[in-house]
């Protein structure tokens, strides 16, 4: 295992797993890909030795007493005869079939992903990224020692290495496609958060298509969704018959220590339990720039794009704006992550147009220094997080996240602005080997976090929030999923959420009206507790079934003080989903 990680360092971090350091977890070929690890076990072949080398001598009965030794010595075997020949198995592949694949934060898999990293079971993943790469999943899926574990979560693994087995062939596609029907209380994606009560069926299709060969690949993957007509965060056309968006798009390089990508996929930076207070799944997935430089262990990533127009605050002239996120990854061991992040949000600003900035496109840049620098200022963002393997089944980890820290109090009345500040808690574990998971997790965004006094310098895009969509509140989330049954999960959840009256989209106070009221839960704070059951069921390969129906209790709803806002909030979603792959050969 030394040797193992010494190999790792020297490589800087290639596209290698990270490789857990527990001695039930079995180092597969380097060569093989993660769905062949999953079904066949190689053994290796001793070396073949001459033809005309005798049998050991163990191998040589021994005469009986008084008896010719040439009645029981039999003449000379080859030793290469005598070894035992390994079992016929599959061909390793060839190199370079390791696939580049997302594996997106909305799959049907990601239930069944989540509850087995909580556990303990899938080991090795990066704790503070989403999505994750589906060869490192496999990989993951392939290295876990089955033998104590029990039967549902066997299972579980099993189907998680039939979802990402891949081809072996060096250029290859596939067309994944599924039909089914959403039944909502409501048209919202989150069911913490849910929208006005329109109760309906939503019918749905997707169609994913991907092409990969060595080093890149390329992805597209349009869905018809009529629930999004009736998404107060959607802004897309709501008077067609069909509804539908580009839930990914996009083209990827990867190599050792470097993957560049541009399109259409949702990110998630920070624990996975709840959305990053810097970049997060909260909006509909856009279209973006990003780059990973360095190895997986040691990297520095950036996010670019351009978000919709806004106008300054009493103003109609539409200001063009840009967004650039940065970050160190630090993940010294399989038991310990950090990184540190930063986000830039400029925008045209008192009549100067404004286009991507060179300085602000720098991922090595400190973009707070440079803005003092002579250059054009924006808004700009600061985040940390870190995560801790506390043992195999339990992980601590937390996320720091600052907007604006007033250090000078005197003098004038700007000093006395109030701190702009977030942060999540988190704790995860499992038990009974994988049959039970759980999350615990706390959250708070003050009140005036994610804007400043200039309107175009709002943290959202199509005014949905890049991290949070609410600010002014904390949340407070207990969940416990078990796997009753084989292709199964049952989880039930505790929530409580405080929310104030403050929200980024407002203007900003007036510094004549800063004071520490303003800084958490301001005005009239409406109270949920939220009471909720979930289940995910595959009861054959390509039929997936889920729920999530929750009691919701409300105080003090839409901040009207004494009024009640109790409800019923539940999704039902039944899919069929097929597959198709095929491998592509260019004629010599």
């Amino acid at each position: 295992m030394r040797r193992y990680l010494l190999a790792s360092l020297l490589a800087l971090g290639a596209a290698a797993p990270l490789a857990a350091q527990n001695d039930t977890l079995r180092p597969a070929p380097p060569s093989d890909t993660a769905a062949a690890r999953a079904r066949h076990l190689i053994p290796k072949t001793p070396p073949r030795m001459p033809a005309d080398t005798p049998p050991p001598p163990h191998l040589v009965p021994k005469a009986p007493p008084g008896a010719p030794a040439s009645d029981t010595v039999p003449p000379a075997v080859p030793a290469h005869d005598l070894v035992p020949k390994a079992p016929p198995t599959a061909a390793e592949p060839p190199a370079g079939v390791e696939s580049n694949l997302y594996l997106p934060v909305a799959s049907w898999v990601e239930p069944y992903v989540e509850h087995l990293i909580r556990a303990g079971v899938l080991r090795g993943l990066d704790p503070l990224t989403r999505p994750l790469r589906r060869a490192d999943v496999a990989r993951a899926v392939a290295r876990v020692d089955t033998a104590d574990l029990p039967g549902p979560v066997k299972s579980q693994l099993r189907l998680l290495a039939g979802e990402l087995e891949e081809r072996q062939d060096t250029v290859r596609w596939k067309l994944d496609g599924g039909v089914g029907a959403l039944a909502a209380s409501d048209a919202s994606r989150w069911p913490w958060r849910p929208a006005a009560d329109t109760a309906r069926v939503y019918p749905e299709a997707d169609l994913a298509f991907s092409l990969e060969a060595p080093h890149l690949a390329f992805v597209t993957h349009p869905y018809i969704d009529n629930r999004l007509k009736y998404d107060p965060e959607y802004i897309g056309k709501r008077d067609r018959v069909i509804a539908g968006r580009n839930d990914e798009a996009y083209v990827i390089g990867s190599w050792k220590y470097l993957d560049v990508f541009f399109g259409t996929a949702s990110r998630n930076w920070g624990p996975p339990e709840v959305e990053g207070l810097l970049l997060s799944t909260a909006p509909y997935a856009y279209d973006h720039l990003f780059l990973r430089l360095g190895p997986r262990r040691l990297r520095l990533e950036m996010v670019a794009t351009q978000l919709n127009d806004l106008p300054p605050w009493g103003s109609t002239t539409p200001a063009k704006r840009f967004l650039s996120v940065h970050r160190l990854v630090v993940i010294p061991s399989d038991r310990f992550a950090f990184s540190i992040s930063e986000a830039m949000l400029y925008a045209d600003v008192n009549g100067t147009t404004r286009d991507w900035e060179p300085w602000y496109l720098n991922p090595l840049q400190l973009w707070l220094l440079a803005q003092y620098q002579s250059k054009p200022s924006g808004n700009t963002l600061l985040a940390a997080d870190f995560s801790w393997l506390v043992r195999p089944d339990l992980r601590l980890a937390a996320q720091l996240y600052a907007d604006d820290i007033q250090v000078d109090r005197g003098g004038s009345l700007y000093n006395r602005k109030p701190e702009e500040l977030g942060y999540t808690l988190s704790l995860t574990g499992g038990a009974l080997r994988g049959l039970v998971s759980w999350s615990a997790f706390y959250t708070r965004v003050d009140a005036l976090d994610y804007r400043t006094s200039s309107n175009q310098e709002q943290y959202s895009i199509d005014s949905v929030g890049l991290a949070r969509n609410h600010s002014d509140y904390d949340q407070l989330t207990f969940r416990a999923t078990t796997a009753p049954a084989p292709r199964a999960l049952v989880a039930g959840e505790l929530t409580f959420i405080r929310q104030g009256q403050g929200d980024f989209r407002l203007q900003y106070p007036d510094s004549t009206a800063f004071a520490d009221s303003l800084v958490f839960l301001t005005g009239v704070v409406q109270r949920t507790l939220r009471v909720a059951a979930q289940a995910s069921w595959s009861p054959t390969p390509g039929i997936d079934l889920s729920a999530d129906v929750g009691r919701h209790f409300v105080w003090n709803a839409n901040h009207v003080r004494g009024a009640r806002g109790d409800r019923w909030v539940w999704r039902l979603k039944a899919e069929i989903r097929r597959r198709a792959t095929g491998a592509v050969r260019w004629p010599d």
